[in-house]
């Protein structure tokens, strides 16, 4: 089954806010009046000044200045609602930029979930075909909001202004919601303020009663202005709020699809994995009794000389269900080793089991065994001797004899497997020795670049880099990123990107330096982090140049274009082995 394609993600955003529209010196001064007149305390202090006002005018020394019905304290009164009705419409037309804003992030988020939900229903319906054999296994249709979606736009808050009189408060609001609308208001009544008192001006002296008669007409204005631009934000919300909904219902929509669907599918999988597992485990278990049987033949045992060493069909019961827990427990078995079993895929690729490797699994699967005998009673049994060679004992008092045994058969498992279909493989992810979390991402490159370094250099020495030497080197690299028995060989190998960092006018004199340098760096780094990794590190970067350097010597059909290694190669294999000696790079 293929993979789904690809889908473009949406780029990470944050959230938008109110403070994002505010920008430029307009915008600062927008901000900051609104923090400081949008406030408790200036609530607290306005009645606190007005209260303190009405007192003094009263019954204190501002009797005279402005007595009651205080003129004065009215026209300031006057002046400052002015202000704040401009500020109040700047604020609206921030807030209401700020949730056209959103609408748009929402709606683009909302398209690539609809996306990604689109493309998870394909790969969906790619495995209901698998699975069943050419026909869905669930039929359904996918919610219609999420067509309509794609063609109807985020809503706007300029979308809600229809008409004339929408587009004259649209024109108002626009207008009067800005700072420069402040600026002009506030300016306008200082100079009004001003002439009057250097009498430039004598129609509206103190108090000034026609500007408060214009500036209350305006607070009228522009408190109506406000109202509709609140109208218009409301219908816009109220749009967002429809078009989330039916995101919403669309998303749970295609959830509930996606669950029908995978249910759907769980059936079908649980069927076939349990006729899967029943047929893998019995081919196990009889490949395991058949590797055992030829050992203990090869021992010396004669087969059918006891219940053990009789064919599958004639074993008793008891030692079959042995032999199928042994198989069911293969797998986890050789993940202590840092091993899988998987059906196979690249016969080349061979795991051969170290002897601590071999004898940790020998050990492990005879306690299974043991474990599984006392858990059923060894008396239902035939023989304890007979099924486990020395009888009822721990593994430490098995005769050498028996464990030997019991490690020879544990080394036939790759071929064992690989007669019913499968292989073993190295996952890099073992408990023996460092890995790449162990060092540093920068030293973690230059190691692997050191390894392609070791390989380009001997194949540069001929003058220029064969492909057939590189592809030996890559081979040579898969092959150790999934059967070295080294962890940190394995990881090193399997992160390579083969990037060989060469161009049509390298040369080896020009390589050589930064090559040996890579090397020198990368021996360093693992001298210093991991030395107990270091003598295996040395030899596979040997073992790179040799076969590099050997790549060529059996040659092409009948061997004909044949080459032995020549001394230039020679030289650089020398030079490799030299950049690994610590010794010489700290006399050097």
């Amino acid at each position: 089954m293929s993979t789904a394609g690809a889908t473009t993600d949406l780029p990470r955003q944050q959230p938008v806010t109110s403070a994002d529209e505010r920008v430029g010196l307009n915008g600062a001064v927008a901000a900051a009046l609104t923090r400081v007149v949008g406030s408790m305390p200036a609530l607290y202090i306005t009645l606190v000044v007005f209260a303190a006002w009405i007192t003094l005018a009263t019954l204190g020394p501002l009797r005279g200045a402005d007595p009651y019905p205080f003129p004065f304290l009215l026209f300031m009164d006057n002046v400052v609602q002015l202000v704040l009705c401009l500020v109040i419409l700047v604020g609206q037309r921030v807030l209401g930029m700020a949730a056209d804003h959103r609408a748009v992030q929402t709606y683009e988020n909302a398209e690539a979930i609809f996306e990604r939900v689109t493309d998870l229903q394909a790969h969906l319906d790619r495995h209901d075909r698998a699975l069943g054999r050419g026909v869905s296994l669930l039929e359904s249709s996918p919610h219609p909001w999420i067509q309509r979606h794609r063609v109807q736009p985020a809503p706007q808050a300029v979308d809600q202004t229809t008409g004339l009189n929408g587009r004259i408060a649209a024109w108002l609001t626009q207008r009067l919601g800005s700072m420069w609308a402040f600026y002009v208001a506030a300016v306008t009544q200082l100079l009004w303020i001003g002439m009057a008192e250097l009498g430039v001006q004598k129609f509206d002296p103190y108090p000034f009663a026609f500007m408060s008669f214009l500036s209350t007409l305006a607070q009228l204005v522009f408190m109506i202005v406000i109202m509709v631009g609140q109208d218009v934000l409301n219908k816009a919300a109220d749009r967002r709020s429809e078009q989330t909904l039916l995101d919403a219902e669309a998303i749970l929509h295609e959830c509930r699809r996606m669950k029908a669907r995978l249910v759907a599918q769980d059936r079908v999988i649980d069927s076939l994995a349990d006729y899967t597992s029943t047929q893998v485990t019995r081919q196990l278990a009889r490949a395991v009794h058949q590797s055992r049987l030829e050992a203990a033949v090869a021992a010396g045992q004669e087969p059918g000389s006891r219940p053990a060493l009789r064919p599958w069909d004639e074993l008793p019961e008891e030692l079959k269900e042995a032999n199928r827990l042994q198989a069911r427990k293969l797998g986890e078995l050789l993940a202590e080793i840092g091993c899988l079993m998987v059906p196979t895929y690249d016969p080349s690729l061979i795991v051969d089991f170290d002897q601590e490797e071999a004898r940790l699994l020998a050990r492990r699967e005879y306690e299974l065994r043991l474990s599984d005998r006392k858990a059923r009673g060894a008396a239902e049994l035939p023989s304890q001797r007979d099924t486990l060679g020395d009888g009822l004992v721990p593994w430490e008092l098995l005769s050498d004899r028996a464990r030997a045994q019991a490690v020879d058969m544990v080394r036939r498992l790759p071929a064992m497997l690989a007669d019913v279909g499968f292989q073993v493989l190295r996952t890099g992810a073992g408990a023996d020795g460092a890995g790449e979390l162990d060092f540093t991402p920068e030293d973690w490159g230059t190691l692997g670049t050191s390894l392609m370094a070791a390989g380009v250099l001997v194949a540069l020495a001929e003058g220029v880099a064969d492909p057939e030497e590189l592809s030996a080197m890559v081979k040579l690299l898969r092959e150790a990123s999934v059967s070295h028995p080294r962890r940190f060989i394995r990881e090193l190998a399997g992160s390579s990107t083969f990037e060989t960092g060469l161009r049509p006018d390298t040369t080896y004199v020009g390589y050589r330096g930064p090559a040996l340098k890579t090397i020198r760096e990368a021996t360093a780094a693992v001298a210093r982090t991991a030395p107990e990794e270091l003598t295996g590190f040395r030899a596979f970067l040997m073992e790179i140049a040799t076969t590099v350097a050997d790549a060529n010597n059996e040659g092409g059909f009948f061997g004909l274009g044949a080459r032995p290694r020549v001394p230039n190669e020679a030289a650089a294999m020398e030079a490799v082995r030299t950049a690994t000696l610590l010794d010489r790079q700290l006399n050097g």
